[in-house]
C-alpha cells in the first residue's frame, strides 16, 4: 500500500486504496463495525474524514490512523476505557421542542431502498424558519451533516436512541436566517453554468452552497450528456466528497492548470 491516510483523508478514499481498512477497523472499536455493512459503507465511509470517525467512536485519531495504514496489530489497539462520547446535556429548544416550528425526516428508509438522502434532506432544511426545527432519524451519527447544516445557520444535538437509530435535533439561529425574502441571484450563482468548447463539456460551480456543487456535477454525469469526452469542473475548493461518488459511477478525475483561488478537474470515464 503506497498511500498514506491522514486524519483528512475520507474514509471512502482509504477503502478504495485498501479495502483491508474495514477490517483493521473494526478490530479496534464496535463502532467501525457499520463498515462491513455495503449500504451504510456507501452512505457513511464517503463523507466521513478519519478524524470525524474517531470523534464519533471515542478513539483516539492516532490509533485510528495507526490500524488504517496497517500498523501492527498492537499498536493500533484502543485503550480499554475508550468508549463512544456522552450525549450531551440536551439544550432547552430540544426539550421544549413542541413550542417550535417543527419539520422531521426518518432517512432510514431511504437509505434501505439504496437511495441518497442528502438531496431531501437539504430541501425541507431549506424550510425551516428562523428558530425552527428540522428533526432527523438515522441510523448513524450523520457528523458531516451536522457540519453542513452548522454552515448554513443550524444549531445541532444528537441523541444515540438505539445502536442503529440516532436521533439529531438542527434548529436554525435566528441571526442566520434571512428576515426579508431575498433579492434574486445574480446570472450564474443560483446555478452552476454550463458550455462547450474543444477541451470538453464545462460546468463551473463556483458561488455555490455546499452540496450544491457536488449534486450538480453528478446531476449532469447522470443526465447523458457526456457520452463521451471530458467534462472540465470549475471549483472555488478542492471537492473531496466527490471524489469517492467518482470511483463508484466509474469516473475518474485530474487536477488542470488554474487562476488563483481556482479549482479545475478534469474528469472522463475510468478505462476511456
Amino acid at each position: 500500500m503506497t498511500m498514506r491516510f491522514t486524519a483528512d483523508t475520507v474514509v471512502a478514499e482509504a477503502i478504495a486504496a485498501d479495502p483491508a481498512v474495514i477490517e483493521r477497523l473494526a478490530r479496534i472499536h464496535p463502532a467501525f463495525e457499520k463498515l462491513r455493512n455495503p449500504l451504510l459503507r456507501k452512505v457513511m465511509a464517503r463523507l466521513v474524514t478519519f478524524r470525524e470517525a474517531a470523534k464519533v467512536a471515542g478513539v483516539g485519531i492516532d490509533v485510528v490512523l495507526a490500524a488504517a495504514n496497517g500498523a501492527p496489530a498492537e499498536a493500533a489497539q484502543a485503550p480499554a476505557a475508550a468508549a463512544a462520547p456522552e450525549d450531551e446535556k440536551a439544550p432547552l429548544w430540544v426539550e421544549n421542542e413542541d413550542l417550535h416550528d417543527r419539520v422531521a425526516i426518518d432517512v432510514r428508509p431511504i437509505l434501505a431502498e439504496g437511495g441518497e438522502p442528502l438531496g431531501p434532506i437539504m430541501r425541507l432544511a431549506a424550510t425551516v424558519p428562523p428558530g425552527g426545527l428540522l428533526v432527523l432519524d438515522a441510523p448513524f451519527d450523520p457528523a458531516p451533516l451536522r457540519r453542513v447544516l452548522g454552515n448554513k445557520g443550524f444549531d445541532s444535538y444528537r441523541r444515540a436512541l438505539a445502536p442503529d437509530h440516532w436521533r439529531v435535533w438542527f434548529r436554525r439561529r435566528h441571526e442566520d436566517a434571512p428576515q426579508t425574502a431575498p433579492e434574486p441571484a445574480a446570472a450564474g450563482t443560483a446555478r452552476p453554468r454550463q458550455w462547450r468548447d474543444e477541451e470538453g463539456l464545462h460546468i463551473d460551480v463556483r458561488g455555490l452552497e455546499p452540496p450544491q456543487p457536488m449534486l450538480a456535477i453528478l446531476k449532469l454525469l447522470e443526465s447523458g450528456a457526456v457520452e463521451s469526452g471530458a467534462v472540465i469542473v470549475h471549483h472555488e475548493r478542492e471537492p473531496v466528497f466527490l471524489y469517492p461518488e467518482l470511483a463508484e459511477r466509474g469516473w475518474r478525475h485530474e487536477f488542470q492548470p488554474a487562476d488563483a483561488g481556482e479549482v479545475r478537474l478534469r474528469i472522463t470515464r475510468s478505462g476511456g
